[in-house]
């Protein structure tokens, strides 16, 4: 609702002269806006601290909206601007060091899911239509030496998810919010995931939102964390470089055309492709390909050669943040390595909350496509594939306890050098549920009390993170232990 005694500089029912007024704050900082701002109603610097302030309740979308839209911001389920049905959305955005690419700074949340009603299977009758038929999106760019409200705002664009060009994205989507009403209607939001889903999600919104607990109509014994449908960071980066940006960024695409998403899932679509492989053997797949080297990653070159791709950059795979894991099984049926995943700073570490940190937010967050190949005797076999996403109840229980085990042990870690060897107190698999760290890559130097151990001390700052009490360990990530990723692929063993 506007700000009464106002008389707004733009039609309120006219979505092109919204959309015309919102590129008037191109190239000027949120300060600037409250700065021009008529009728404040606080002193200017009280309100640019509060603004500035990222734990404050002052996001810069209520900015926009009070200082430069000039109605009072609120909770409801319509859209922003009802008379015209445009949904206004302000986001950021970072441009990624030394590429002309740029990624998505946040999932874009569209609307709280309200667990206190009932709720339609289909998408065309929810009250989300009316959040994303037609966003106005506002981006500003995020640069980490500048204040909140020093940021940019660069582009102002009207962008509607069900438009022709986004055919195939909407129903994907359509899928998504089915696949997690269906949930919610079987009486498990407690057991929601963003990673359950491809583009749209059920997310958690700060650690506030993690914590609280809501009843479930469908289940009113058990509570629920409070979630909203949110576009997912991914599913935002792509939009952002092929939309608004215009082509800043090349993908392939898994599907070709919309009609083939009639009929089948896009992960059934993805499992059929592989199907059409399983029983080949290594050596069979490189002459199918016509793959003339053998790298170290070929298992990886070759499953996604077998969806028509030629890596993980596929369209649909950054939109969902899927990320493909191949799993290499022993002839006896063990698995060969534990699995890896993307480094961490650990003083970064010390410093989370198991709510707030990157292991949750990453495992809460990512799907997996399992390639799983299995070894004859004499050469890899590609015996299948699988989706699979971290189970919350796992996530939450068993991955927590071990997190908080690893995280500690980094506050009082003590090394046993011995000769050119160096050992560490840290938990090892047998220590630990599922989850536990280890170096990342093979180099093993060590700075301790100032005395270097290990391979690749000549390039120590290069293989190396830094303790807090300044001694230098090898580069660390996190590690899914092989009994566990055995037992989520058992039926290829």
């Amino acid at each position: 609702m506007a700000i009464a005694n106002l008389n707004l500089p733009y039609d309120e029912t006219s979505a092109t002269s919204i959309e015309a007024y919102s590129k008037k704050a191109m190239n000027r900082s949120f300060r600037d806006i409250i700065m021009h701002a008529p009728n404040l109603d606080k002193d200017l610097e009280s309100l640019i601290a509060y603004y500035d302030n990222p734990r404050g309740k002052g996001g810069l979308g209520n900015l926009i909206e009070k200082y430069f839209f000039f109605y009072e911001p609120n909770s409801d389920s319509a859209a922003d601007f009802p008379l015209a049905g445009v949904e206004l959305k302000v986001t950021p955005y970072q441009k990624l060091k030394n590429k002309n690419v740029y990624r998505s700074g946040e999932r874009l949340v569209i609307s709280m899911i309200p667990y206190s009603l009932p709720l339609s299977l289909n998408i065309e009758d929810s009250h989300i239509m009316e959040k994303i038929d037609l966003i106005l999106l506002m981006l500003y760019m995020r640069e980490e030496e500048k204040k909140r409200t020093e940021y940019l705002i660069t582009h102002s664009q009207l962008f509607s998810i069900t438009s022709k060009l986004l055919e195939e994205d909407f129903k994907i989507i359509k899928e998504d919010y089915k696949k997690i009403v269906t949930k919610i209607q079987n009486g498990e939001a407690h057991l929601l995931s963003e990673s359950d889903t491809n583009y749209l999600a059920a997310s958690t919104k700060g650690s506030t939102a993690k914590k609280s607990l809501q009843p479930q109509y469908y289940n009113p014994d058990i509570k629920a964390k409070r979630r909203a449908f949110s576009f997912k960071q991914g599913f935002m980066t792509y939009i952002i470089n092929n939309y608004i940006f215009k082509g800043k960024e090349t993908y392939e695409s898994i599907i070709h055309e919309p009609e083939e998403l009639t009929h089948l899932t896009f992960d059934e679509i993805v499992i059929n492709k592989l199907n059409a492989y399983i029983g080949y053997t290594e050596s069979q797949l490189i002459n199918t390909f016509n793959i003339k080297s053998k790298a170290k990653n070929i298992l990886s070159t070759l499953a996604f050669r077998m969806l028509g791709i030629t890596s993980n950059n596929a369209e649909e795979f950054v939109k969902s943040n899927t990320v493909v894991k191949t799993i290499r099984v022993e002839q006896n049926g063990s698995i060969r390595e534990h699995m890896s995943f993307p480094t961490f700073k650990i003083k970064e570490l010390l410093e989370e909350e198991w709510e707030d940190s990157w292991f949750y937010d990453y495992f809460s967050e990512t799907k997996f496509l399992f390639i799983v190949y299995k070894h004859d005797g004499e050469e890899y076999v590609f015996s299948g594939s699988k989706f699979w996403n971290f189970p919350i109840e796992l996530l939450e229980g068993a991955a927590k306890e071990d997190w908080i085990k690893v995280r500690d042990s980094y506050k009082n870690i003590s090394f046993y050098p011995k000769k050119n060897q160096v050992s560490n107190s840290l938990p090892k698999p047998n220590d630990v549920n599922i989850a536990f760290s280890k170096l990342h890559i093979g180099e093993t130097a060590h700075i301790i009390d100032g005395i270097g151990y290990g391979k690749g001390l000549e390039n120590y700052e290069r293989y190396t993170d830094t303790l807090p009490n300044g001694d230098r360990m090898p580069i660390q990530s996190f590690w899914l232990k092989k009994k566990f990723i055995a037992e989520q692929i058992k039926e290829y063993l």
